[in-house]
């Protein structure tokens, strides 16, 4: 498993890793259907830092995690696991009796629990008797050495020959209890990614962040309520366990601390870190300081990605300093026995690990900028939406395939609200558009004919003017949509609507059903005047047939006085 991946299902394209990633280590895949893109971990580009772990807000990075292998060799009660804590322990994890620490993780089966500062104190005696070039740029970070591993090889030969404090560490534990499994604990991602580089691996066998450590204690139910104070195992450093702070490792040194002193340089924070890279190639050799202490976090490891407390830097090193001042870390007889290793244990080779990507020409950059509406320097805006400092940068990602074209914010806004306008032109409804002011801020061209055929500025007005407002001022107050089947507005045009509320707006969309309503009056008077001319015709047959019946009837009569004499006759 690659140290830091992303989890698909949670990457939400938002940029936010590119944005704050410096060497833009990050590549944005489009998924096979086209429509969700992914932030994925360039790896021969990443550096470890471990900074997009800590801005994502879905969370969707993960990093590698060796906690249940780290429970299942605890399980097991024939090998010998010994700890080595960050010395930044403190600061990072939220005990309200930090000694505790060490109680705690024997009772979690680890058989040694030692501080990395041991190891720390060791390279800082060491730097006193190794070949070095001027300027000698720290190796503690690890974070820093893939830095120049990777991107800024002309200075590996400045790197410090020195292991960093947790493999000197590592090694010496090794030493100590032979056969037994070393796990370091501490705030560090790229810690999990030095322990297995080719130059030193073998020396820690395992590397847990505090994060994957607080989320076991709470997976065990500690009772932090009532924890009492525990010791460390072996030698405890002084200066040493300062040097996860911006100077920890000047002062246990012994090189000078002075800010005002040329000799020496501070720099934390990946950013600062590469920008002074940049500046260093203008130096000249005398102008070079003597030595280099480079951080890849802001704040040195106190601003480590994998601690638990949200403490701002300054309070942490406050703390971190409070905490050394006044707290004894071991009353054990070793504690004060400075132990040792051989130099060849303490000294390392660097490697030049570049990968030389491909550099678009210009003509490939015009091309690419052109993807996006972008045509003359003026249409290059530099916003930095999409994470890339600026669009020409954007581009030559885009060329290495880093990154996609329509990462770009602005052009893809100007899009959607042209596809949208296209839309909203096209509708054969009106429709209306206003502000919590009911001021007109949109108006598509068929409301233009409905509500004022003569007028061309209607956007800007106040709605009243155009419309009675009662229905938009409702919907704003109550927050809900009004749907009418009839209603007849200013012009007598009649008009089936429907108001409904937007985020600090209002709109309406009104279909004209005048023709239908006139044709079905129409139809509803032609139908009357149907069943009227049909009563009248009703009427005269009935009187017809009552004249005709009367006719019938004197006839009758008639005809039966004149046969009744008749046979009266025949019978005289």
């Amino acid at each position: 498993m690659p140290l830091i991946k992303t989890n698909d299902a949670k990457c939400r394209d938002c940029y936010k890793c590119v944005r704050s990633c410096p060497l833009k280590a990050i590549c944005i895949n489009t998924s096979p259907d086209n429509i969700q893109t992914h932030a994925r971990i360039i790896e021969e580009v990443c550096v470890q830092c471990g900074q997009c772990t800590v801005v994502c807000p879905q969370k969707a990075k993960v990093v590698r995690n060796d906690l249940e292998e780290i429970k299942d060799i605890l399980a097991n009660k024939d090998i010998r696991v010994v700890a080595s804590v960050a010395p930044s322990f403190p600061v990072h994890l939220p005990l309200s009796r930090p000694l505790a620490l060490p109680g705690i993780l024997k009772k979690l089966g680890f058989a040694y629990v030692g501080l990395t500062s041991v190891g720390a104190d060791l390279i800082s005696i060491e730097h006193n008797h190794v070949d070095k070039q001027v300027p000698v740029i720290s190796s503690a970070c690890p974070a820093v050495v893939n830095l120049v591993e990777q991107h800024y090889t002309h200075f590996l030969p400045y790197l410090s020959p020195l292991v960093s404090p947790i493999i000197a560490h590592g090694r010496l534990l090794k030493k100590q209890f032979p056969g037994s499994v070393v796990v370091f604990i501490g705030p560090c991602i790229a810690k999990k990614g030095e322990i297995i580089s080719d130059k030193v691996k073998g020396s820690v066998d395992y590397a847990l962040g505090f994060r994957e450590l607080w989320d076991w204690l709470i997976d065990e139910a500690i009772d932090f309520e009532n924890l009492e104070n525990t010791t460390f195992d072996g030698y405890i450093p002084d200066k040493a366990n300062l040097f996860p702070t911006e100077g920890g490792q000047l002062l246990a040194t012994s090189l000078s601390t002075d800010i005002m002193d040329d000799g020496v340089q501070t720099v934390t924070g990946l950013e600062n870190c590469i920008n002074l890279f940049e500046d260093l190639h203008g130096f000249k050799e005398n102008q070079m300081p003597g030595f280099i202490e480079m951080l890849a976090c802001n704040g040195g490891c106190l601003g480590g990605p994998c601690g638990v407390t949200k403490d701002n830097i300054y309070a942490k090193k406050q703390k971190l300093l409070y905490f050394y001042a006044h707290n004894k870390l071991s009353h054990k007889p070793d504690a004060q026995k400075r132990p040792s290793l051989p130099s060849t244990d303490l000294i390392r080779e660097f490697s030049n690990r570049k990968i030389e990507l491909p550099v678009p020409s210009e003509e490939q950059i015009k091309n690419i900028l052109a993807q996006t509406g972008k045509y003359t320097p003026q249409d290059e805006l530099n916003c930095g939406a999409c994470g890339f400092r600026s669009c020409r940068e954007k581009a030559v990602a885009v060329y290495r395939g880093h990154a996609e074209p329509q990462m770009c914010i602005p052009y893809m806004r100007k899009r959607a609200e042209s596809i949208s306008n296209q839309v909203l032109a096209a509708m054969p409804n009106a429709v209306i558009i206003a502000n919590e002011d009911l001021i007109v801020t949109e108006i598509n061209p068929a409301a233009l004919k409905m509500f004022d055929p003569q007028s061309r500025q209607i956007v800007g007005q106040q709605l009243e003017q155009f419309i009675d407002p009662g229905d938009f001022q409702l919907v704003l107050k109550e927050k809900k949509a009004i749907m009418s089947d009839f209603c007849i507005l200013r012009n007598r045009t009649i008009a089936r609507q429907i108001v409904f509320p937007l985020e600090n707006m209002v709109v309406g969309i009104f279909a004209d059903i005048t023709k239908e309503v006139n044709q079905q009056e129409e139809l509803l008077r032609v139908k009357t005047q149907t069943i009227d001319r049909a009563r009248e015709v009703i009427k005269k047959l009935m009187t017809v047939s009552q004249e005709i019946a009367g006719l019938l009837g004197e006839t009758t009569a008639e005809t039966k006085i004149l046969l009744n004499q008749l046979i009266k006759l025949m019978q005289e």
